[in-house]
């Protein structure tokens, strides 16, 4: 049987195989490669934070873990970032003050605040940025809506 730490060298092997097979085999992995700058230290963190060994690291770890998700999906999808993802960086250390306020066992209420203003702040202005899209939408769907309703009605009194 093998135990905790022999498991994790194994995953941590295999992690760096497929690095290298994509880093060898995908042109655009290797440009970039610099995103493992900051999802390596990130997982790191967020695994001593959440085996017990060092608590003070579930912010930092939240911080980067989010920062790192954010670079990727703008990697992913270009103009990610600059069409509203922007936002998502407030919510950032709220995620590392949620992690700290329920991996402890002494909850703090302040903690919880905090990062209860934040993730409301981030939704705020994610729903700012994405308005002009949605309120297009909504606003197409209620004109449809209310020119069939004429439409149809004045079809019913002229047949009459």
């Amino acid at each position: 049987m093998m135990n905790r730490d022999t498991i994790i060298r194994i995953i941590i092997g295999a992690i760096m195989v497929l690095l290298g097979i994509f880093t060898i085999f995908v042109k655009s992995f290797t440009l970039n490669l610099w995103l493992l700058l900051i999802w390596i230290p990130a997982v790191f963190m967020e695994y001593r934070a959440f085996s017990g060994r060092d608590r003070n690291l579930f912010v930092p770890a939240g911080v980067l873990i989010t920062i790192a998700v954010i670079l990727s999906l703008n990697v992913i999808f270009p103009g990610f970032i600059t069409e509203g993802g922007w936002a998502l960086f407030i919510a950032a250390p709220a995620v590392g003050l949620f992690q700290s306020y329920f991996g402890r066992e002494e909850k703090d209420k302040g903690v919880l605040t905090a990062a209860s203003f934040l993730s409301a702040l981030s939704i705020l202005f994610l729903l700012i940025s994405v308005a002009p899209t949605v309120l297009g939408i909504f606003i197409g769907i209620v004109l449809l809506g209310v020119g069939g309703l004429v439409v149809y009605k004045n079809l019913r009194t002229i047949r009459r």
